[in-house]
């Protein structure tokens, strides 16, 4: 790489918690220092990369990693909110949006599961999930089967914009004729560290409930294949080198030598 460009790197994990734990691997020691919008001014500069990341079983076990961010309590709201709509009643009105960083309400600007399902344009309202079924529930193999959640007039003034902008899907007949569902997801920015693993969780289970929906509506089993996470820029903030450098003098080992320490299935 040439001095002033984003690495690329790729991973690839059977699992999730194996791809977490790759990933986070490979950008400590391959990504760029950058700062970022949200460091405090003693914090050092992220580590910085864009990656794309393939699951070969997204349901394969284990599924869940024995540390993250959130807990089970966390993640299963995570996932309500994604896959079922749970937090869409807490997005602020248009007005509100628009005014960008001078709104003083404090709700969201958006949610995932409102931008894919009741993306709003020209004063309709498009479910683009839907679409996705409906598409790929007549021709598997069409490359048109996405859902996108950028909005150019809501989020370019938003502190907080959406990190996931697209998902992409598309079915292929496995050797034996049967329908396997593949997925990909686009994202801008991403948390690594403590974020990454919930994401990858909700937008499995969306994954799995997007191939149910196909299988009812074209009549045929669909099984699901591999995932694939692609981030412009997955990064580990400054703030959180302290966990994951540990801190010898105390006892505690980095996050590094704690995997080195136990087999994977410990």
């Amino acid at each position: 790489m040439n001095s002033g460009d984003i690495p690329v790197l790729s991973v690839f994990g059977e699992t999730i918690p194996r791809a977490y734990e790759r990933a986070i691997k490979e950008v400590w020691e391959k990504g760029v220092s950058v700062r970022t919008e949200y460091d405090l001014p003693e914090d050092p500069p992220s580590r910085d990369a864009t990656v794309v990341i393939t699951v070969e079983k997204p349901f394969g076990q284990p599924r869940f990693h024995r540390s993250f961010a959130d807990g089970l309590g966390g993640l299963s709201e995570y996932v309500m909110e994604v896959v079922h709509g749970a937090h869409d009643y807490w997005i602020k009105p248009r007005e509100e949006i628009l005014k960008g960083i001078d709104s003083t309400d404090t709700r969201w600007t958006y949610t995932y599961h409102r931008r894919l399902v009741e993306y709003e344009i020209d004063n309709a309202i498009i479910d683009q999930l839907d679409f996705m079924v409906q598409k790929l529930a007549r021709t598997g193999y069409s490359r048109r089967a996405q859902g996108i959640t950028w909005n150019p007039v809501l989020d370019p003034p938003s502190d907080h914009p959406p990190c996931l902008q697209r998902i992409w899907g598309r079915l292929i007949e496995d050797e034996d004729g049967d329908l396997v569902f593949n997925m990909n997801t686009h994202w801008r920015s991403r948390d690594l560290y403590k974020a990454w693993f919930e994401n990858v969780i909700a937008l499995t289970a969306l994954m799995r409930k997007i191939a149910e929906k196909i299988s009812k509506e074209s009549g045929r089993p669909v099984r699901l294949g591999r995932y694939v996470d692609i981030s412009d820029s997955l990064h580990i903030y400054g703030s959180y080198f302290r966990e994951l450098e540990g801190n010898p003098d105390r006892g505690i080992k980095s996050f590094f030598e704690r995997l080195e320490s136990r087999s994977f299935e410990d």
